[in-house]
């Protein structure tokens, strides 16, 4: 990732450390998802439009977020780190690459693609079922990695636990129906240009695609002082989005400390932006190891991870339209 400065809408309590810059500027934005440029973003009395979304709980969201597993995404995060090396151009990126398109396929109900050509992206995509399901909601994490030793390039935190986020929600949503399509994306080259995030949202605007929102994972698993801090990184385009997300995490009892633009790292957010989009992206209290040989598994905090994966999970499924009828039945469903 990135740490660079990126622009800045709205801050919350000051935190982060020093790889990334806090501001206290407070813009008052509109609650309707529209786009001034780039692809429409607009459904006349659809989600596009969250002002009223989020009020009462969705039992079938409830049960949702209650499957997701702290043992599944230490032993994703576990076998991302095992490659030794995951950056571009490397044979660990390359088994990597592989070893999540076979996670993704073995997901019943989803399609599964390469995308980008070399870049190979992992893609899978959860088909919509209703009147909107032209539109699409687009969760994603990168899955390179790098390090000050390129051969000793474990990721964990950066970025193998936001891959496992993905995973998780893949596995879990994949039992439910959506109005609108998911996209469940997994990039390569963040860390060196953001290029393969950046291919996806260039050829999704240059095709019209209808995207609601993007959801970046990056930097997801660290509570080094156990205070429970996210920090939601968005612009005004996606403030709907952060909205969303506060009311939800009151709502479903998840209770993160949530704070705003705190970080302005760059990340595979940003392609979306750049090309129009509503984009979104979570960030944990510092940087931890990252970057280094040191950046291992045994760094993640599994319970601030999965509290982060359910939020992300709750406001995706919000937008996306869960039907009643899933083929899945969430525990707080059953009778």
């Amino acid at each position: 990732m990135d740490t660079s400065n990126s622009r800045h809408i709205r801050a919350g309590v000051l935190g982060g450390g020093g790889l990334c810059i806090a501001i206290c500027i407070v813009v008052f934005v509109s609650l309707t998802l529209t786009a001034s440029a780039g692809p429409s973003m607009q459904e006349e009395g659809s989600a596009a439009n969250l002002s009223s979304a989020g009020q009462e709980v969705n039992p079938r969201i409830a049960g949702m977020i209650t499957e997701v597993s702290e043992s599944e995404l230490s032993a994703t995060t576990a076998d991302l780190q095992a490659f030794g090396t995951r950056v571009v151009r490397t044979d660990g990126n390359a088994e990597a690459a592989a070893y999540l398109h076979d996670r993704l396929r073995a997901v019943p109900g989803l399609a599964v693609e390469y995308q980008g050509g070399d870049l190979r992206n992992v893609v899978a995509t959860l088909p919509g079922s209703g009147p909107g399901a032209d539109t699409f909601v687009v969760v994603g994490a990168h899955y390179d990695s790098t390090s000050s030793d390129p051969e000793n390039a474990p990721g964990a935190t950066d970025n193998a636990a936001g891959v496992a986020i993905v995973l998780e929600l893949a596995r879990i949503m994949s039992n439910q129906t959506f109005d609108r399509t998911v996209q469940f994306a997994l990039w390569n080259a963040e860390e060196t240009d953001r290029s393969g995030s950046r291919d996806y949202a260039r050829q999704a605007a240059a095709d019209d695609r209808e995207i609601l929102f993007y959801f970046n994972y990056d930097s997801a698993c660290l509570d080094p002082e156990g205070r429970s801090m996210l920090d939601i990184m968005y612009d005004e385009r996606s403030a709907p989005v952060a909205d969303l997300m506060h009311r939800h995490n009151t709502l479903y009892g998840i209770n993160l400390t949530l704070t705003e633009n705190n970080y302005t790292c760059i990340s595979d957010h940003v392609p979306f932006r750049e090309a129009g989009y509503p984009a979104v992206m979570t960030h944990q209290e510092g940087h931890g190891s990252g970057h280094t040989p040191d950046d291992t598994v045994d760094h993640m905090s599994l319970p601030f991870t999965r509290k982060n994966a359910q939020l992300g999970m709750s406001v995706i499924a919000e937008v996306a339209g869960v039907q009643e009828n899933g083929t899945g039945t969430p525990e707080s469903v059953r009778q």
